[in-house]
């Protein structure tokens, strides 16, 4: 729990762009929470997955969590592949509003007496910190891309669009299952599933991307599947079950099935730099592969011969990790934390909490 020396008020936002930026708010809740009082702003378009999935939470010492909104950049996709045309005209849209967004947010930090940002790839909440004098902590994996830059012309416009989208930090915590600062970060209702092995095929794909798959998948035999998400199913179930993973290229994904030990056949995203350059890190590993949509049906049953050789890989190499380090990340942004926020001892509500300032109000 946190003390009177290290509790902070700290306002926490992530991306909105699919559920990796959100899952990993979501496994760090528990944690951080117990240490000080969290503010999380998130977008539209995973407030519900991170309302449910905080909601049962004992841990709150501080009091209730407040969720606000924060406007998110995303992606427009056409079948597999990235509509950039129209992934523009939506970003412009967004854009046109950042000035307004950004004061507003600014004037709610410094009304909730916040002390430092926590963004997840998120532009908004620290460029709000900036002009409210706030200090801003950036974790992420999509800031890898930075690390791996490379000849080819997408490499460097993934890296510029990385630095744009991260905001300005203060310090910065590179989250990854190959060259992160640290490694991959499971959910708690993941990490509590016994790992079996059920015999079937756990599939994690959009809908953009299921008129390429499906078909291949109904016309095979042996193997039975499971298709996600779908209404009312458990997918941290079918991860810790199945016999393999089929799904996009995402970090989280890809890494929470690296760390339960389940073979993964990876399908990028056309145009995503990103989501291609973890599948070939996947494919580094030797407990995976990876194939375009269009070549699924060709790349399913090699992928289903490997399967033993998949399983059976247990050399780590330098720089990759296959460990849950949820541990790990807290006490590096609780460092981070700590160097940009010092204690405030004399500060008496400070120390002990808004409990504290809501009994002195």
């Amino acid at each position: 729990m946190g003390t009177r020396e290290d509790y902070m008020r700290i306002a926490y936002s992530c991306a909105g762009e699919g559920f990796g930026h959100a899952a990993r708010m979501v496994a760090l809740y528990d944690e951080l929470s117990e240490r000080h009082e969290l503010s999380l702003f998130v977008p539209r378009s995973v407030r519900t997955f991170v309302q449910r999935r905080i909601a049962g939470s004992a841990r709150v010492p501080f009091g209730k969590t407040e969720i606000g909104s924060v406007p998110c950049f995303a992606l427009e996709k056409k079948g597999n592949a990235i509509d950039y045309l129209s992934t523009a005209k939506a970003g412009i849209s967004t854009a046109f509003g950042f000035p307004v967004a950004v004061t507003d947010l600014a004037r709610e930090l410094r009304a909730g007496g916040i002390d430092i940002v926590l963004s997840d790839f998120e532009p908004f909440l620290p460029m709000a910190a900036r002009l409210a004098g706030i200090p801003v902590v950036q974790m992420n994996h999509p800031g890898i891309v930075e690390r791996f830059v490379e000849a080819d012309p997408s490499s460097w416009t993934a890296g510029i669009i990385s630095l744009l989208m991260q905001g300005p930090w203060d310090r910065r915590v590179l989250v990854s299952f190959y060259g992160g600062d640290v490694g991959p970060v499971l959910r708690p209702s993941l990490a509590s599933k016994a790992v079996e092995d059920r015999g079937f095929l756990a599939v994690n794909v959009k809908e953009e991307s299921r008129p390429a798959i499906l078909p291949a998948l109904e016309s095979m035999r042996g193997l039975p599947w499971r298709l996600f998400p779908s209404p009312g199913a458990d997918f941290d179930e079918a991860l810790a079950t199945c016999t393999a993973v089929i799904a996009g290229a995402g970090h989280q994904t890809l890494s929470e099935a690296l760390v339960l030990g389940k073979p993964v056949l990876a399908i990028p995203q056309d145009g995503q730099y990103e989501q291609l350059l973890n599948a070939r890190m996947l494919e580094r590993t030797g407990r995976g592969t990876w194939c375009a949509a269009r070549d699924f049906p060709e790349a399913l049953p090699r992928f289903l011969e490997r399967l033993d050789d998949f399983r059976s890989r247990t050399f780590v190499p330098q720089g990759f990790s296959f460990s849950d380090s949820r541990t790990a990340l807290v006490a590096a942004l609780d460092r981070h934390f700590t160097e940009l926020v010092p204690a405030r001892s004399g500060d008496a509500a400070f120390r002990q909490g808004p409990k504290a300032d809501r009994a002195a109000s």
